[in-house]
């Protein structure tokens, strides 16, 4: 078995573990996700690269695993060592605040329930307007009459029922 070093943007991420099983060899590439798009990872050396694949989250990791030819990965030569690499950026849309959620509506039911809200979150994702809503033990769900239509999660750091709407008529988020 052996073990190498699994670099991304120039930093020791991970490692890729290298079992000779026969005229193959298990590569198994590993490093924690840092959660912020695509990646994938290669084992490289000073006679070119070995492409892996993309690597899919296991657990807070994310992990390819590839049987390669031996003879393949004994031509990269004696100093290998593994490469990931964002292939792929998630845009993340950030939350905005508002006093004041009714004014986001024209929706005269929406604009009604919404009216004495002092506190919400909003932003717009694929063609939706996102809502979200604090959720308190002490107080009734907000949007009571939409309850089913809720998703509770967490939003700037506390639990909201987050809503979803197109046209301004509320969908499964």
């Amino acid at each position: 078995m052996e073990r190498v070093k699994l670099y991304c943007q120039g930093e020791c991420r991970g490692e890729a573990v290298l079992r000779q099983e026969g005229g193959q060899t298990q590569v198994r590439a590993s490093m924690p996700d840092p959660g912020d798009g695509l990646y994938r990872a290669a084992l490289a050396g000073e006679g070119g690269k070995v492409l892996l694949g993309v690597m899919e989250p296991e657990g807070r990791e994310l992990v390819v695993s590839r049987r390669l030819y031996t003879r393949d990965i004994a031509g990269l030569g004696p100093q290998r060592r593994g490469e990931a690499w964002r292939s792929f950026a998630f845009q993340r849309t950030c939350w905005q605040e508002t006093g004041s959620p009714a004014r986001l509506f024209q929706d005269k039911f929406l604009q009604t329930r919404l009216r004495n809200v002092e506190r919400a979150w909003w932003r717009r994702e694929d063609g939706l307007l996102l809502l979200a809503l604090p959720v308190a033990e002490d107080a009734p769900f907000p949007l009571e009459a939409m309850f089913c239509m809720a998703r509770v999660e967490q939003v700037e750091g506390l639990p909201c029922a987050v809503y979803a709407f197109r046209e301004e008529r509320p969908v499964l988020p």
